[in-house]
Parts: C-alpha cells; sequence; structure tokens
C-alpha cells in the first residue's frame, strides 16, 4: 500500500476537466459489475451525499445519522502538495471551517438541494492522511427524508459496491451519483483495502458498501489513471475508527429524535429508550427480545 496519493477532490467549476483516482482487473471486466468510472447512474442510494466545499471544489459523503456525514480527512483539511505513503513526516497543515461544508441531496449536482451545512469536524488524532484518511462533518440540523447507512466490518468482505459523483473515467465528466457493484477486493491492512477500478476525481469521500449494504470504507487515494489496467484505489477501513465514529453518532444524536428504534446510538446504547438495544455493528437502536 505504498502509494503516491492522487487526491479526488475536483474542482466545480472544472466537472468536465480530467483527473486521477481509480483502476481495472480482469475481475473487473466481467458482466456483472456497473462501473462509477464510465458507468450506471445511481438514484436510490439517497444517503450518499455530495459535498459542496466553499463552492469550490467536490467530495462525496454518506449520510450515517442525521446530523453527520462520513467523508474523508483530505476533503476536510489542508494538506501538503505532495502526499505520499507511508507518511516521511505531517501531511496536514491545517483545518477547513466547519460552515465551509454544504451537504447536497440528489443524483446530480447540478440539481441537487442544499439540505445542511457542517457546525462541527471531527478527524482522527493524527497528522497524517496515510492510514488516518477519513473524518465527519456534524451537521446544524438533521437531514430528514433520508435513511442513514448503518456501518459495517470488513472481517470476511470479499467485494464491495460504490458510489460516488466524482468523474467516470480519465476523460470523461463528473458531478452524477454513479454506482459500481461486485468489485473485489485485492488486498487489506487494518486500516485500508486495496480494490481494482471504481472511482475517480470527485469520489473521495465516497463510501464502499458491503453485500449488505453497509459502509466499510471511505474512499482515500488511487492511481495513476483512472482506468487503465496498472489503476487502483485504496479505501481507509470504517472498523479501524469505530471508536470515533461511535463517539460522533452520540454526540450529533438529537435526544428527541433519538427517542425511538433505528436512531443512532452510542457504544452503552444509553440513548435507546426502554425496550431497545444499541447493535454495536449498526450502531442503531434495534427492539430487545
Amino acid at each position: 500500500m505504498n502509494r503516491h496519493y492522487w487526491f479526488s477532490v475536483i474542482a466545480l467549476a472544472a466537472l468536465s476537466a480530467c483527473s486521477s483516482g481509480a483502476s481495472s482487473t480482469a475481475e473487473d471486466a466481467a458482466a456483472n459489475e456497473d462501473p462509477i468510472v464510465g458507468g450506471r447512474s445511481d438514484r436510490k442510494d439517497a444517503a450518499v451525499v455530495a459535498i459542496d466545499i466553499g463552492g469550490e471544489a467536490l467530495c462525496t459523503g454518506s449520510l450515517i445519522g442525521p446530523r453527520l456525514v462520513l467523508t474523508a480527512r483530505h476533503c476536510v483539511s489542508e494538506t501538503s502538495e505532495e502526499v505520499a505513503c507511508p507518511a516521511q513526516g505531517p501531511q496536514i497543515q491545517g483545518e477547513r471551517p466547519a460552515d465551509s461544508f454544504t451537504i447536497l441531496v440528489g443524483s446530480d449536482i447540478r440539481s441537487a438541494r442544499p439540505v445542511a451545512i457542517g457546525e462541527r469536524v471531527i478527524t482522527p488524532d493524527s497528522d497524517r492522511l496515510c492510514e488516518h484518511d477519513l473524518a465527519l462533518i456534524e451537521l446544524d440540523r438533521a437531514v430528514t427524508g433520508v435513511t442513514p447507512l448503518a456501518l459495517g466490518s470488513l472481517s470476511g468482505v470479499r467485494s464491495v459496491r460504490g458510489v460516488g459523483f466524482g468523474k467516470r473515467g480519465d476523460s470523461a465528466s463528473a458531478g452524477k451519483k454513479m454506482t459500481r457493484s461486485n468489485v473485489a477486493i485485492r488486498d487489506a491492512s487494518s486500516s485500508e483495502f486495496v480494490v481494482g477500478v471504481l472511482s475517480c476525481n470527485g469520489d473521495s469521500g465516497g463510501p464502499a458498501l458491503d453485500p449488505s449494504g453497509r459502509v466499510v470504507g471511505v474512499v482515500s487515494r488511487g492511481g495513476p489513471n483512472c482506468n487503465g489496467p496498472d489503476s487502483e484505489n485504496i479505501y481507509t477501513r470504517v472498523d479501524a475508527f469505530h471508536t470515533l465514529i461511535n463517539q460522533a453518532l452520540s454526540d450529533s444524536a438529537d435526544p428527541e429524535g433519538a427517542s425511538g428504534t433505528g436512531a443512532a446510538c452510542g457504544s452503552s446504547g444509553s440513548r435507546c429508550p426502554n425496550g431497545s438495544h444499541c447493535n454495536q455493528s449498526t450502531l442503531r437502536c434495534e427492539p430487545t427480545s
């Protein structure tokens, strides 16, 4: 996993421009795969949102609680111009203001509706992106009408489905939500995993979903191109940051909205009502049998 970072944040003013971040293998050519790169439009994953960064750049994120979006650290932080892994020194130079992030819901950013802005940003306690490229944006209001995505573990998962608003190829445009299924996991460490062709610029922070639709990864980096047999994508494992995410879900939960089953909950389950408990895999309140 000692790969150069090819950041997939894309300028909003250049959605037709070219850039980096994806890959392809023999398995990827299978007929049952629908690529983000050159692929299939996605109108079903409402909880996969676009993140407008100060009106200048685009990332993708996952709504995992009514007031919480999961994305990549390099989407929310100011980083060094040259970033390679393994890190040789600090890679974070500062943080962008939380209110510079606008969350958009829809299948195309040109028609997507803004539903909230950032109120607080939560990041791992590290000045490096390598193996820590994950962040959470706590929102100024709850997003209604969208069911948040559950979280999962990578253990036992062999393939994933990607979703994002990024480019559909090295010379293709971005801005429409796309999806690709059955992408094999090539390799994994305790904090990251590698797949083939899947994402590109603008997909940064977007989810890798297991066969049950749970978020198991966040787009971190890729290269050397969005297409081609030598390309690959690296995702940050969500289960490596369970404690951080669990605490953020608990902190962002609306006490009034967390009074029923299906609500986000913390590790203790203290926010779940009587007769329910906190499922530690999905971080949602469930009825106690």
